[in-house]
């Protein structure tokens, strides 16, 4: 389809001759949000990870996944990190461990941009300061160093960096894992403001499919490394048409549901 942004297509992942990935074939539309949903251990990162290139040796993976005009799965690493970072960048669920800690938040901005843009040293550390205060960090943190910084601080940094060098795709990992609710919310609307300016396309991945129902345009679930549904947001919200899919939206938990007991995901 013209408008696909993103076609990963009967795309499959071993480890070690073990099948983590089944198959799958997920599209993500142009300026549009598609969420991949499941329980961990379903296969969503793994997916998000064979997008760029970023799984271990030990993975084969097979099928086509095209950016663009690119089949990346067939790029040289080369190739692949003039995509990785500049067209496509990556949202990690867990920054403190993808950032590093000996080097100021300024620095790890700067070199992201240094990596893909041809701009002066001055240019640079005021495009890093830019990127800070759009994602509502004061400028003059750029001087400060992960650990100084609260978790939603930290996811907010994250973000600047994916956004640096204006990507046209952009891969959230499950960014609100590790933050309380109130943050989290702030973390969603951070993105999707990001994205809504900017003309983004996005890949979402989370365990929770009601979280995604304010951003999503498209949501596939997943399950053991299977694609069990896929369709608009509303479809699968509101009319779900496999069993598991009904049964992670039943096991949430409700202000108006209380002294019932949560339907609880079978074991395959």
């Amino acid at each position: 389809m013209t408008d696909t942004h993103l076609n990963i297509k009967d795309v499959s992942v071993s480890f070690s001759g073990k099948r983590a990935v089944n198959t799958i074939c997920i599209q993500v539309k142009k300026g549009k949000t598609t969420a991949i949903v499941g329980e961990s251990g379903s296969g969503k990162s793994v997916t998000a990870m064979s997008v760029l290139g970023l799984l271990p040796k030990t993975a084969t993976v097979t099928g086509t996944i095209k950016f663009e005009n690119n089949q990346l799965l067939s790029l040289t690493e080369q190739k692949l990190r003039l995509i990785r970072g500049k067209k496509i960048s990556m949202i990690f669920q867990e920054p403190m461990t993808s950032l590093n800690p000996v080097f100021t938040i300024g620095e790890q901005i700067e070199e992201v941009i240094r990596l893909h843009q041809h701009i002066s040293r001055k240019g640079i550390r005021n495009k890093s300061t830019q990127m800070l205060h759009e994602v509502g960090i004061a400028g003059d943190r750029i001087h400060s160093y992960p650990h100084e910084f609260s978790g939603g601080m930290r996811q907010r940094a994250m973000i600047a960096m994916a956004l640096a060098n204006t990507p046209s795709l952009l891969i959230a990992d499950e960014p609100t894992t590790a933050l309380d609710a109130t943050t989290s919310r702030q973390i969603m609307k951070l993105l999707f403001e990001a994205k809504q300016r900017r003309e983004m396309s996005m890949l979402f991945i989370t365990h929770d499919l009601r979280l995604v129902g304010s951003i999503a345009d498209d949501i596939s679930v997943m399950r053991s490394g299977n694609l069990v549904e896929s369709g608009n947001a509303h479809q699968v919200l509101h009319e779900p048409k496999n069993e598991y899919t009904r049964a992670l939206l039943a096991c949430q938990p409700s202000i108006d549901r209380r002294k019932k007991r949560l339907m609880t995901v079978p074991v395959e």
